[in-house]
Order: structure tokens, then C-alpha cells, then sequence
């Protein structure tokens, strides 16, 4: 009964201190620290996916690089490419690429491109933006006749800021009678794969980084197009050197990323999270999200921790001293595992972030908080001693 009035004394002094103190200085932090909006975002699991986790080749999808270059060649080396591959009849070619109105490209260029762009296994996406709580399509600007085309929204709109990381995509966007479809959806029906219902009814399904694809090709490479018969080709932004990104355009963090603490540079173009999605699509392979599951489990364990370590603290105060590194260590390492275990062997997303932050932190924090609630209580046995 000691224990558990100590335990109800201390969560009453973390809570105030942590309401009144700690969360406005954090939250001031986090308005103003692009650094700590980073670090707010780390999951455990992104240690799974970057670094455990062997990623599986998936031969049906073929990322060509269109590079950078003016518009002018660009669209030039684009219309060759769609002409050269229309007879090996590729499945699906889905253009991760817009066309922006721009004076210095000749009529005749946008004219044959136009031409190109004229069958019936292309698919061209396009940005959603909100205005006066409407989503409308922002597309390509040269004149192309979309009704024979078909597309895809490529925003993920379920991203917090310019700082997070991607994990999750929104598949659908019911608007009045409209139901507008991701990129990745499209592509896939395009191909053949029915889609699963459920990924109808959820706003975020968080995507399974556990694919790879073979080395880009590049647009103006016309060789060998036999063997994109039947095959998804992804055309897009996906230059390389030495296995990172080149450019700064259409780039994401992935739960992926090797350097998942204090990133130094996104590490996944646009075109291969696309690519991404669509294996998941194709293969089933969503992470299963547990939100609230994972969030009530936190608390729980959070609690029990804290409650083991007070306990520790109290009736075996010399081995607590001497372990409680170890102690830290242990807490830490075992919650990393536990994340892993979930998503690696369970396809589920249980991350156990918080409580193994709060456990590194409660090592530290028992020790003050059990003197500074003595200081209270001499502080109040003084008090009524006078007033007797």
C-alpha cells in the first residue's frame, strides 16, 4: 500500500510538472526547432525497415529516369520513348512527370508529344489542392485530352509537414458523388489487380518499405524494350550517384531511410514511393495500423515501468544504483525489439516509441522527483507542527 501512495505521488507531480512546465516548453521548441520536429517523428520501427528488413526485388515494375534536362528535349526524348515501346505493349505506363506551359517549347514538339500521349495504357497523375474545402485537380497545362486518358492524385494527404516522415497514403478521396483515386490505385487497376476493399474505407494505410527494383533505364536508352512486355513502367525523376538521390526535386523521408536519426537527405524520389505502393497493392503487404491499440499499450507500459523502477528504487535501493545504466540500456532495447517484432514478424505497426523514451528518461528522473516530494512533505510536517 506504501508503494502504490508513492506511485500516486509521483504521477501527480509528473503530471503537474509536465502540464504546467514541460509541455509548453516543448511545444515552444517544436514551433520554432526544425531539428526537434525531426526528431519528434522517429519510430523505432524505422530501425526495422532501414536496417533489418531485406527488401524484396519486384520484377513487374520498371523505373525509367527521364533526368534533368530542358523541357524542350525532355518532351522530345519522352515522345521517341512512348513511340519506340507502344509495339512490346507494356501493361501500364504511368507518367510521374507534368507538362507546365512554357513559351520556349516549339508547338510542334508539345504536338507530337500530345500525339504520343494518345493510348489506351497510359496513366498521368495529378496534385490535388484545397480550396474553400474542395479538392481540385491541378494537371498538366498543354492541351491534352484527358478524357481519354486516365489519372491519379499523387499527394499523399496524410503527411503532417514538410518535416515528416512518409509512411502512410490516403488510397481514396470521397467528394460528393466524385470518388477520386490515388496515383498508385489507378495504376494498379490498369494492371489487373483487384483492389482490396478495405483499402476503400481507410484514410491511412501506412505503406511496407520492403521492396526494390532493378537499376532505372534511361529515357533516351531505346534498347531491349522486349522485355517491358506486360510490365508497369514508371517514368520519372530517379537519378542516382553512389545509391542516393541526386536532385532536390520530388524527394521524400521514408521510414527506409538508413539514417534514420539526424537525416542529412531524403532518400526516396517521389516515382519510387509510387512504385512502393503499387507492390503493396499488388502483393497485400500493408503494414496493418493499430492506433489505438498502440497508444493505449504505451500508457499501460509506461505506467507499469515507471512503477517497476519506483519499486526497484525503494526496497533495493544499492542494486538499483549499481544497474541503473544497465537498467536504461535493458528498457530501451527491449521495447526496440518488441516494435520489430510486431512489424517484422506481425505486418503490424505497434511502435513502442513513447514508452521506450519514457523509460530511458524515468531511470533519471525517480531519484529527483522521490527527494523533491520529501522536501514537500518536511516542508508540510513543519507546517502543522507550528499551527499545533
Amino acid at each position: 500500500m506504501k508503494v502504490f501512495i508513492k506511485f500516486l505521488k509521483h504521477l501527480l507531480i509528473i503530471g503537474s510538472i509536465g502540464y504546467f512546465v514541460i509541455y509548453p516548453i516543448l511545444h515552444h521548441l517544436d514551433e520554432i526547432n526544425p531539428l526537434t520536429k525531426e526528431l519528434s517523428d522517429f519510430r523505432f520501427t524505422d530501425i526495422y525497415f532501414g536496417q533489418f528488413k531485406q527488401k524484396e526485388i519486384d520484377n513487374d515494375i520498371v523505373l525509367v529516369d527521364i533526368g534533368y534536362k530542358n523541357n524542350s528535349t525532355t518532351r522530345e526524348e519522352l515522345t521517341n520513348f512512348l513511340n519506340s515501346i507502344k509495339p512490346y505493349k507494356p501493361k501500364v505506363i504511368a507518367l510521374d512527370v507534368d507538362f507546365k506551359y512554357d513559351p520556349q517549347v516549339p508547338d510542334t514538339i508539345n504536338y507530337n508529344l500530345i500525339q504520343a500521349l494518345n493510348a489506351e495504357n497510359l496513366v498521368m497523375y495529378y496534385n490535388l489542392k484545397k480550396v474553400d474545402d474542395l479538392w481540385l485537380k491541378d494537371a498538366s497545362e498543354i492541351p491534352i485530352d484527358y478524357s481519354k486518358i486516365k489519372q491519379g492524385y499523387t499527394n499523399c494527404l496524410v503527411e503532417k509537414d514538410t518535416f515528416g516522415v512518409l509512411r502512410f497514403f490516403q488510397p481514396f478521396v470521397n467528394q460528393r458523388s466524385d470518388t477520386l483515386k490515388h496515383f498508385s490505385i489507378v495504376i494498379a487497376e490498369k494492371f489487373g489487380i483487384s483492389i482490396d476493399p478495405s483499402l476503400k474505407e481507410n484514410k491511412k494505410v501506412m505503406i511496407n518499405f520492403g521492396y526494390k527494383y532493378n537499376n532505372p533505364r534511361k529515357l533516351s536508352d531505346t534498347t531491349n524494350l522486349k522485355a517491358m512486355n506486360n510490365k508497369i513502367i514508371i517514368i520519372g525523376l530517379f537519378t542516382k550517384v553512389s545509391g542516393q538521390p541526386f536532385y532536390n526535386d520530388d524527394l521524400h523521408y521514408t521510414s527506409s531511410n538508413k539514417h534514420y536519426l539526424g537525416k542529412s537527405f531524403p532518400n526516396m524520389y517521389g516515382g519510387e514511393v509510387l512504385a512502393t505502393i503499387i507492390s503493396n497493392i499488388k502483393a497485400n503487404s500493408f503494414i496493418e495500423y493499430k492506433k489505438n491499440l498502440s497508444f493505449i499499450l504505451n500508457i499501460c507500459l509506461s505506467f507499469l515501468v515507471y512503477f517497476l523502477l519506483l519499486y526497484m528504487k525503494t526496497y533495493f535501493y544499492t542494486l538499483y544504483g549499481s544497474i541503473e545504466i544497465l537498467t536504461k540500456f535493458f528498457l530501451v532495447m527491449f521495447f526496440i525489439f518488441l516494435s520489430i517484432y510486431f512489424v517484422g514478424y506481425k505486418n503490424i505497426y505497434i511502435d513502442f516509441t513513447m514508452v521506450g523514451i519514457i523509460s530511458f528518461f524515468a531511470v533519471e528522473f525517480i531519484g529527483p522527483i522521490d527527494h523533491f516530494i520529501k522536501i514537500i512533505e518536511n516542508k508540510l510536517t513543519k507546517i502543522q507542527q507550528i499551527k499545533k
